[in-house]
């Protein structure tokens, strides 16, 4: 566990514990282990963990990564759109009231974040952000520059931050947010649970259950959305199959292009598209490939790839989220150009999987990054950071 800090003189009575809550619009799947771990290891501290969640948006469903915690409270929020922009209120005034640190998502979508920004003295709280620093994704979803603008003024204002990692905390310092008040929690799943599964795993077995030729095989997990470019994907899993004669690709997700994979899978036997799984039934199938395959949008996807011994093809798009800093070209993945094309994509990987040594090295590099992120650690680095923030001075 990380180094304790005093507390300071507090507001609330003498014997009360600090309480910390997290107001999110969204409880995720790969995000349960970490949610427990936070509570046990803030309870130890002696401070209360309380996390208050709405049901997610509409593209949280269609992923199906909306869970439930037994001792989470659910807060609905109402969504506005202004000229086609989703804005959220779920408000929390009784919240902030009684929380000595309250936690938000950075997004300047969620009204509520305005509230704090200018209101946290008055409501009697210290208010901290959780998040990527700035919209990551901005470029591609064509964000206007007064809701970018608006995010780096509400997190210059804020008590403290919770960075993805090291990426994002320079960003959020480039927000406005000084050094010393940023904790780098190194964002990360469940790599333990996925290890653990892995070791059970009979390759033989699993190519027999779900039907994989002797090939190899490459995995794409992760949303099937536009950002992720699934027909970039396709494109280059078929040029892949005309080099690579017994190549196959796995296809792990769901989402709103989901027709682009079963139309890709009726024509070509060899996609095998299994829908999304978020427990340890992924991991049968995922282990058994060599590769994984990220054309789009690299996030968790990444990490979980590397519990499981998987190195990951990128291109350097601009929209990656802060998790492709993890990757490092040659080593445990491959950063192609952005300009890459489908079929250079295909080249690339094509010689890498007639490359068994370099894939064995690669494999081996992922694992231990796979080792080194986990809930655990970012648990942990979140209570201290929490110990700190509560430690620390107000803001004027």
């Amino acid at each position: 566990m990380a180094p304790k800090f005093s507390l300071p003189a507090r507001r609330l009575p003498s014997g009360d514990r600090p309480l910390v809550t997290f107001l999110l619009r969204n409880l995720n799947q790969y995000r349960l282990s970490f949610y427990e771990l936070l509570r046990e290891g803030l309870d130890a501290e002696g401070i209360d963990l309380r996390l208050v969640t709405a049901s997610g948006m509409v593209e949280d469903a269609e992923k199906g990564d909306v869970a439930s915690l037994e001792w989470a409270e659910h807060r609905p929020f109402k969504e506005v759109k202004i000229k086609g922009v989703s804005l959220l209120w779920q408000p929390g005034f009784d919240l902030a009231r009684a929380s000595d640190l309250l936690i938000t998502e950075q997004a300047s979508k969620q009204l509520f974040n305005i509230v704090l920004a200018y209101g946290q003295g008055l409501l009697g709280t210290r208010h901290a952000f959780w998040g990527h620093g700035r919209n990551l994704q901005a470029s591609h979803e064509t964000e206007s520059g007064t809701g970018e603008g608006l995010k780096q003024r509400l997190t210059s204002r804020a008590h403290w931050f919770f960075s993805y990692n090291d990426m994002s905390t320079d960003l959020a310092v480039d927000a406005g947010m000084q050094r010393d008040r940023v904790t780098p929690t190194m964002n990360a799943t469940d790599t333990k649970r996925i290890r653990d599964a892995l070791a059970g795993v009979d390759a033989a077995r699993v190519r027999d259950d779900f039907g994989f030729g002797d090939g190899p095989l490459a995995l794409f997990m992760g949303g099937l959305s536009p950002k992720k470019r699934v027909d970039f994907l396709l494109e280059s899993a078929i040029a892949i199959r005309q080099q690579v004669p017994d190549f196959e690709l796995v296809v792990i997700g769901d989402g709103p292009v989901r027709d682009l994979v079963s139309d890709a899978c009726e024509r070509h036997p060899w996609i095998h598209w299994l829908g999304a799984m978020y427990d340890e039934s992924r991991v049968a199938p995922a282990s058994v490939c060599s590769v994984q395959l990220m054309p789009g949008l690299v996030g968790l996807n990444i990490v979980d790839a590397f519990a499981l011994g998987i190195p990951t093809v990128t291109t350097g798009i601009d929209w990656h989220s802060p998790e492709i800093d993890y990757l490092q070209h040659d080593r445990n993945g491959l950063m192609l150009p952005e300009d890459t094309s489908p079929d250079h994509f295909a080249d690339e990987v094509a010689r890498l999987l007639g490359d068994g040594p370099r894939v064995t090295a690669m494999q081996a590099e992922a694992a231990l990054w796979g080792e080194r992120l986990s809930s655990e650690d970012m648990a942990d680095r979140f209570v201290q950071g929490i110990l700190e923030a509560l430690a620390a001075p107000r803001r004027s």
